[in-house]
């Protein structure tokens, strides 16, 4: 599994809300439609957070991001965006209170 995390800082609670809502309803969907596996959207205050997205490999998160390469070009004037990505090599689930 290859995880990519994009942590993104806009420049207004506005600009956020257009950035999440192009994520939700236009982005993320059509990544999925191309073979990320999932891909999901967090806060971290009033104009920043991060995307969590997951590939079956390192081959088909590249694929994905040439998809939207252009876009996130486009996003960059206005938003700070920081990627980490790497291969998976420990996952641990299970519902602890």
């Amino acid at each position: 599994m290859y995880i990519r995390i994009a942590e993104f800082t806009t420049t207004s609670e506005i600009n956020f809300d257009m950035l999440v809502s192009f994520f939700e309803t236009k982005m993320i969907p059509r990544n999925l439609k191309a073979g990320q596996l999932s891909g999901e959207i967090f806060r971290t205050g009033p104009t920043s957070g991060f995307v969590i997205s997951k590939f079956h490999c390192k081959i088909d998160a590249e694929k994905i991001m040439q998809l939207m390469r252009a876009e996130l070009i486009e996003i960059q004037g206005t938003t700070k965006i920081k990627l980490l990505e790497g291969d998976r090599i420990y996952s641990s689930e299970g519902v602890t209170y």
